[in-house]
């Protein structure tokens, strides 16, 4: 029997989903996104590169101070990049969803593991506190190559360049103002507004 076009098929299980890498260009990598907020409050924001870590928890390295009471750890890893997986753990007696790329939303109840594929958004809820997460591009601008120096180099170049032939087409005499005549502009200014805005007798 066919399917409609509004109907979905089954969604397969999050543990039987297959990695594939996230297609990068030279220019860009790819990084685990993850916002903590409670209501409108954004608590924290991590960006995980690879062989990275997030945790939750009371220590100062935490994304968001959650009490350790709704944890079942001190400070468990809450998402990690391994190679060119990105995976969330949803810690116990935590709930989660999946909206996937593909359109469907999952409900989870921890502990799961949720890999990410390019597209996914997942939030897992701890108490009041919710963490967002998504793999984003991020530039690489802090490293410049030889032909990047060279470019610098270059408009630099023609900067200074630029204010040479300026400074050269310059005059060299200023036209100079008499001592008075802006005194004198400033008082002819003053009598005409006065004339024009004196009280009537």
């Amino acid at each position: 029997m066919a399917k409609g076009p509004n109907e979905a098929s089954a969604a397969e299980p999050i543990s039987d989903r297959r990695s594939r890498p996230p297609a990068a260009s030279a220019s860009a990598r790819r990084a685990l996104e993850l916002v903590a907020v409670r209501g409108k409050d954004v608590l924290g924001v991590r960006h995980v590169l690879a062989e990275g870590r997030a945790h939750i928890g009371d220590t100062p390295a935490s994304i968001v101070r959650v009490p350790s009471g709704e944890l079942d750890r001190a400070a468990p890893v809450i998402a990690e990049v391994i190679g060119a997986r990105y995976v969330l753990h949803v810690p116990r007696r935590t709930r989660a969803r999946l909206h996937g790329a593909d359109g469907l939303a999952r409900l989870l109840t921890g502990p799961a593991d949720i890999e990410l594929q390019e597209g996914d958004r997942a939030v897992i809820v701890i108490g009041a506190v919710q963490i967002r997460a998504q793999i984003v591009p991020i530039e690489i601008i802090s490293r410049l190559g030889a032909s990047g120096l060279r470019w610098v180099g270059l408009i630099g170049a023609l900067y200074l360049v630029a204010l040479g032939i300026c400074a050269a087409l310059a005059p060299r005499d200023r036209a100079r103002l008499d001592e008075g005549s802006i005194r004198r502009a400033v008082g002819e200014a003053a009598a005409q507004l006065w004339a024009e805005h004196a009280p009537v007798p």
